[in-house]
């Protein structure tokens, strides 16, 4: 079944800034960012930050450490997942892997683990200096429930008079699910779509595998498709309802997806150079851009604030300060 994302993320810059900062290293992460070259000096994505003010990453994951023989580096971007993997980030100062037997995985010259880490962050010199780190057990990172619907994907629409129904089934199908993703695509306006499967049974933890998969199946006649768009809803809907016979929800937009792509585009093209982002990113649903750094004291927050409007870029840190 196709499935629109609106959630689009690129990710292959070099943190910089123009201060050291001491960090609490707390995140596991599939990659690390490679620092792009830079002609000339490097410029701070945030603000400017203290030497030695402590802060720390925001997630409880342990981050990864690698080493591919030049050096044991700390992974600040996204891993590539092959055996072993392969990241460039921060180089790590005064980390001794012998301290660490048994904590890690070693494939031919490589060696990488998950670990927790305190230390000063250096971006200018792209160094991290390790004061206190503790190896990170994969058993004791939090469960996660797959099939569990999210209520990120909710639909905002209020129930219609006689509850949530398929109004024909002869369009209720995967097929007609598809073609109503791509007639959403090419609407005027258009700004996300995406599916409610809230009302797809849960087979249970007690469940066969079997079970399992036949809970990912379509199940068109359980989904709820929600579409958000500017202008004319109502003239939207009933385009859609002449291909699509299931249930349909169809919400206003303050901005396009191409709108929310072009700030998006202007954000790499300012910051790239510099290697002052991590990360941007379009959220069609929220109708929000969003821009991670590895530390931003809230100047930059106020600067986004100011240039587009309150809460259209959403800026994270990866670094915030310890408590």
């Amino acid at each position: 079944m196709t499935t629109v994302s609106t959630r689009r993320w690129q990710v292959d810059a070099r943190p910089a800034g123009a201060a050291a900062v001491v960090i609490t290293a707390a995140l596991a992460l599939t990659g690390c960012a490679t620092p792009p070259a830079s002609d000339g000096e490097p410029t701070s994505a945030a603000g400017a930050t203290s030497a030695g003010e402590p802060v720390r990453l925001t997630t409880p994951f342990g981050i990864t450490v690698l080493d591919d023989g030049d050096g044991a580096e700390l992974c600040l971007g996204a891993v590539l997942e092959s055996y072993p993997p392969q990241c460039s980030g921060a180089k790590l100062v005064d980390w001794d892997w012998t301290d660490w037997t048994g904590a890690y995985e070693e494939a031919g010259d490589v060696r990488w683990g998950s670990f927790t880490l305190t230390g000063t962050y250096d971006p200018e010199a792209y160094t991290f200096t390790v004061a206190e780190a503790t190896a990170s057990d994969p058993a004791d990172l939090p469960e996660q429930n797959v099939g569990a619907p999210d209520a990120m994907f909710a639909t905002p629409c209020a129930e219609p008079d006689g509850g949530w129904r398929v109004l024909d089934p002869a369009r209720t199908t995967d097929d007609t699910m598809n073609l109503a993703f791509e007639r959403a695509a090419q609407l005027n306006g258009y700004a996300a779509s995406w599916v409610d499967r809230s009302r797809v049974p849960d087979p249970g933890p007690d469940a066969t595998p079997q079970e399992q998969l036949e809970m990912t199946s379509p199940f068109p006649d359980l989904t709820v498709i929600n579409v958000k768009l500017v202008g004319d809803v109502a003239a939207a809907e009933a385009a859609l309802s002449q291909i699509w016979g299931g249930m349909l929800c169809v919400t206003a937009a303050e901005r396009t997806e191409a709108e929310l792509q072009s700030i998006a585009d202007e954000l790499i093209a300012e910051m790239t150079p510099s290697g002052a982002i991590s990360g941007v990113g379009v959220d069609g649903m929220a109708g929000t851009v969003g821009l991670q750094v590895v530390y931003d004291d809230g100047a930059l927050q106020k600067r986004m604030d100011d240039e587009y409007g309150a809460g259209l870029v959403v800026v994270t840190s990866l670094l915030t300060p310890v408590d």
